[in-house]
């Protein structure tokens, strides 16, 4: 006959004392947490593999672009610097002008959006 859970006899089905230690559990927490550190190692390693391999891929492409237009890295990064130089030079010239709008509108009483009209000049200039 099946006995009911709630008419067990005293240390039926208990825990075998071989696996219960003094410690309150601590054991048991620390292999966890080495399973559960292994298994995260394991995790970022995967992460890291999958990101080295985009890199890969994207080192791939680049390298066939920059073939295909005839340079080299190097040259490519040359051409990215003075880039960056001009759009600094045009910004720099940019904001003197809107100054200069700023003041001229200022001595004529006007707004900027007016003097701007008045030379012809676009508000998204």
């Amino acid at each position: 006959m099946d006995e009911s859970p709630t008419k067990r006899k005293p240390g039926a089905g208990a825990v075998p004392a071989s696996l219960v230690s003094d410690d309150g559990g601590e054991q048991q927490q620390r292999q966890q947490q080495q399973a559960t550190g292994g298994e995260r190692k394991l995790a970022l390693q995967e992460a890291v593999d999958a990101l080295r391999s985009r890199v890969q891929a994207q080192t791939k492409a680049r390298d066939a672009l920059l073939s295909e237009a005839g340079l080299t890295v190097d040259q490519a990064r040359e051409l990215n610097d003075e880039l960056i130089e001009r759009l600094h030079r045009y910004n720099d010239i940019k904001d003197a002008g809107q100054i200069l709008f700023g003041k001229l509108a200022e001595l004529k009483g006007t707004t900027i959006k007016d003097v701007y009209a008045e030379y012809g000049v676009s508000l998204d200039d």
